[in-house]
């Protein structure tokens, strides 16, 4: 949509409520706005959400939209903070690593004890390991596998080049490969995937 446009559909948003200017507008973004925040998020249930979040918040504050230099890019940008927000929070509700069905891998029956705590045993270990990185290496893990963010993306948040984000993250990676590969050892019999599948974990 051509500045000139967007422009005269927000003013009649914000000055006079015209609910076929919001329609316009709400047409013309509302795709767009949920494939950008698929690309943090695991589902379009959650994208959804996210998108349904910044339309509102900018009704409640339409005042101010006349206002706001390249909207569009402001529409975007706040999709993409609200979309790591919602990571963030998930992340700590949960208060383990992101991955996904992780007992998928293993035995998706947790009925069994034994599988239960094999299940366990390796989100705690795997935890423990990702706690004990050094900080930017972390950092940057997090970034990428829970964030969804692209190297550049952390390259530029984190004032690195993007060779760096691929060496913290490759390093990050092989730690954790070899703890997968001494758990794989330990429960080996008990795990019905190939080694060469459950260590694609972090692939």
């Amino acid at each position: 949509m051509n500045p000139i446009r967007l422009n005269h559909i927000l003013k009649k948003i914000v000055e006079k409520n015209d609910e076929k200017a919001f329609s316009v507008f709400f047409d013309h973004y509302h795709t767009r706005l949920i494939n950008l925040a698929l690309l943090f998020l695991p589902n379009y249930q959650q994208a959804e959400e996210v998108v349904s979040e910044v339309i509102l918040k900018l009704l409640q504050k339409r005042e101010g939209l006349l206002q706001i230099e390249n909207f569009e890019g402001y529409l975007f940008k706040m999709v993409k903070n609200r979309a790591l927000n919602s990571i963030k929070a998930s992340s700590r509700e949960k208060g383990k690593i992101s991955i996904d069905d992780i007992q998928d891998y293993l035995i998706p029956d947790i009925s069994d004890p034994e599988k239960k705590m094999i299940n366990g045993d390796l989100k705690r270990e795997l935890n423990r390991v990702i706690a004990n990185l050094p900080p930017k290496r972390r950092l940057v893990f997090k970034m990428v596998k829970d964030e969804n963010l692209s190297y550049k993306e952390v390259a530029e948040i984190l004032e690195i080049s993007e060779r760096t984000v691929e060496v913290h993250l490759k390093l990050a990676i092989t730690d954790l490969r070899g703890t997968l590969q001494q758990f794989y050892d330990e429960y080996q019999g008990r795990i019905l995937v190939s080694n060469q599948r459950f260590l694609s974990l972090f692939l």
